[in-house]
């Protein structure tokens, strides 16, 4: 939702989806707790007091973890997420090694864990342009990638800035609409300037017969740029479903899908002021492996400017070694630390909110950011606003004092989603995750402290990725890993 005011428009209105029971509890944790509580008090009646009180010891460890919450996450959640990562350091689960002298076969550096199944095949649009298309076959899923050129808004007028939002959303809801699009990720990706790209664009707009006085001078030019510039990579990644059967088993019937329909999805972002053009694989190969082992850069630079390429493949994308630790992830030579959106910002904000932790910063020069945009369908969509409303109003008839307040205004809030989703607009779930890659000799707790700060100006509310360091960091990436797809535990003992 959307507020006017002298200085713009000021955004607000986001819930987080849920089911709200008695005493603030779930719903499915509310059903639960009476299921037990009849079952105890059957129990007292048929078989005595003393065996009731051993199955009400019981219910109340059953019960207690779906009341007892942490972080957003119910203690159900805590505890088959400690599990996991207990069962998998035991099992070393979370130690890679790849290339020559490793155990796989190829010697190749496939990309691991929730990556390790996919493909990456390559097709042309329906413009011409090549396009990368990666194949998650155990989700049927299929991710194309986009280059983006955002404009940005230096003097541009703020109508011109609120219509530009105003696109980006009908954008979304637009893919909302379609019915088989999973997720829409935006990524900003900063990285250290080696200055290879200027010297290519050198090389491709100096004339061999041009003077050489002329040609000496454009290279000692792009020679002296500072080596401590940032460069600023935007890409859009985009993840169908497939929805037939021919699609599910034959990559080639989803690629001509999604080469009819990408010009269409370009140009629509065109309208919000981005301009996009489809990745060819081996782009989609070199920002995956310039990720995965920061060392490459240069090298991978360099090579993709020749008219050869880099030759590599999406074998050879990931890392050749990695190990998942408990609070980081290390791979080749490199450490990442992922925070995960814990909350969205609890006050209106303008469309500027996230500049601070998107543009480039020489105290964090690899950071990526990526916005996971999930749209609602049209029909899912109603149904959520109404269960949104209903739930609204049930908390603020048994709330009082400051939370009876609080559910006026939800329910204020809830109401005008409704009207605003009945004229047409979308729903859609949003999530922010933020990964920070330094050498192994970087200062983490220094890295933490920037990034918490510039969550804070941002509004944002962010905790580290504890124990799933290695799926946040290629969630992150823009690649097909659209984590909620992977969850392991049941909604219904969620928090």
């Amino acid at each position: 939702m959307a507020t006017r005011t002298e200085a713009g428009l000021l955004y607000h209105g986001w819930t987080k989806p849920r089911n709200t029971g008695l005493f603030g509890a779930t719903w499915a944790a509310t059903i639960i707790g009476f299921v037990l509580v009849i079952s105890v008090m059957v129990t007292m009646m048929f078989a005595g007091f003393g065996t009731g009180v051993v199955v009400a010891t019981i219910a109340t460890v059953v019960a207690a973890p779906l009341v007892w919450s942490r972080d957003g996450r119910s203690g159900y959640e805590m505890t088959v997420l400690r599990m996991q990562w207990i069962r998998a350091r035991r099992r070393k689960e979370n130690i890679y090694r790849g290339g020559l002298f490793s155990e796989l076969p190829g010697g190749k550096a496939f990309l691991p864990g929730i990556m390790a199944p996919t493909k990456l095949y390559e097709g042309e649009d329906a413009a011409g342009f090549r396009f990368g298309m990666i194949h998650m076959p155990a989700k049927h899923c299929y991710t194309v990638v986009l280059r983006a050129w955002p404009q940005g808004d230096e003097a541009v007028d703020q109508s011109l800035i609120n219509n530009w939002v105003g696109e980006w959303g009908v954008v979304l809801a637009a893919m909302g609409q379609t019915s088989d699009i999973v997720a829409v990720v935006p990524v900003i990706d900063t990285v250290p300037e080696t200055g290879n790209r200027l010297l290519a664009e050198v090389d491709r707009n100096t004339a061999p017969n041009a003077p050489a006085l002329a040609q000496h001078s454009m290279y000692d030019l792009a020679e002296s740029l500072p080596t401590e510039q940032v460069q600023l990579e935007a890409r859009i990644a985009v993840t169908f479903r497939a929805t037939t059967d021919a699609r599910k088993k034959d990559p080639s019937e989803q690629a001509v899908e999604i080469s009819r329909r990408l010009p269409g999805l370009c140009a629509a972002l065109k309208s919000a002021s981005v301009m996009v053009r489809p990745m060819p694989a081996a782009d989609i190969v070199a920002f995956v492996r310039r990720s995965t082992d920061p060392a490459s850069q240069a090298d991978l630079e360099r090579a993709s400017s020749s008219s050869a390429g880099h030759g590599l493949h999406w074998d050879d994308a990931g890392p050749v070694s990695h190990e998942e630790k408990f609070d980081q992830y290390v791979h080749d030579g490199g450490r990442s630390v992922t925070w995960e959106m814990d909350s969205a910002p609890a006050s209106a904000v303008d469309e500027g909110v996230l500049r601070r932790i998107l543009a480039p910063n020489p105290d964090v020069p690899r950071k990526r950011v990526a916005i996971i945009y999930r749209p609602h369908t049209a029909a899912d969509a109603v149904k959520i606003v109404d269960t949104d409303y209903k739930n609204a109003l049930i908390a603020e008839q048994g709330g009082r004092g400051i939370g009876s307040g609080t559910a006026s205004i939800k329910v204020e809030s809830t109401s005008r989603a409704r009207e605003e989703q009945a004229r047409g607009h979308g729903l859609v779930r949003f999530g922010v995750l933020i990964t920070v890659t330094e050498p192994l000799t970087g200062d983490i707790p220094a890295i933490e402290a920037i990034v918490r700060d510039l969550s804070v100006q941002c509004r944002l509310k962010i905790r580290r990725a504890y124990r799933w360091q290695a799926a946040g960091f290629y969630g992150s990436l823009g690649i097909g890993a659209v984590l909620p797809e992977h969850a392991t535990l049941p909604g219904a003992l969620a928090g």
